[in-house]
């Protein structure tokens, strides 16, 4: 694997959000130079989802890091907080959460958590 972006925060605000899907974007772009509009907006907007959920949710400090992966690219987001799972994706498109997490399952190859003793970290893997 090599790692493309990595940025931390002890104090996270809700503005970190989308300065950072933008760097997230810009950083997978110079990677994967030549893929679709529409893939380089699903990494976007799946960035976004996990780290409002990160913010909203959990405990600092967070950290991201989008790294390549074979062909693909693996974006992880690791918050202070191994107690706090994710729910499953719900099955409908009305419900009042989780979509967020629905549309991360629906628009990237694969997803899923790993936990540790201080920590969670969130991953998303998409190939082109």
């Amino acid at each position: 694997m090599s790692l493309l972006f990595r940025q931390s925060w002890t104090e996270p605000g809700s503005d970190l959000v989308p300065a950072t899907r933008h760097l997230v974007r810009g950083s997978v772009e110079k990677f994967w130079d030549g893929a679709t509009e529409e893939k380089y907006d699903d990494i976007e907007l799946v960035t976004g989802e996990l780290l409002a959920n990160a913010v909203f949710y959990a405990k600092a400090p967070l950290t991201i890091e989008v790294s390549t992966k074979d062909a693909g690219v693996r974006i992880e987001v690791n918050d202070h907080s191994p107690d706090l799972l994710p729910p499953p994706p719900p099955q409908a498109a009305l419900a009042e959460t989780g979509r967020g997490l629905m549309l991360t399952a629906l628009l990237s190859s694969a997803w899923g958590w790993e936990v540790n003793q201080h920590s969670k970290t969130i991953w998303v893997e998409f190939t082109r």
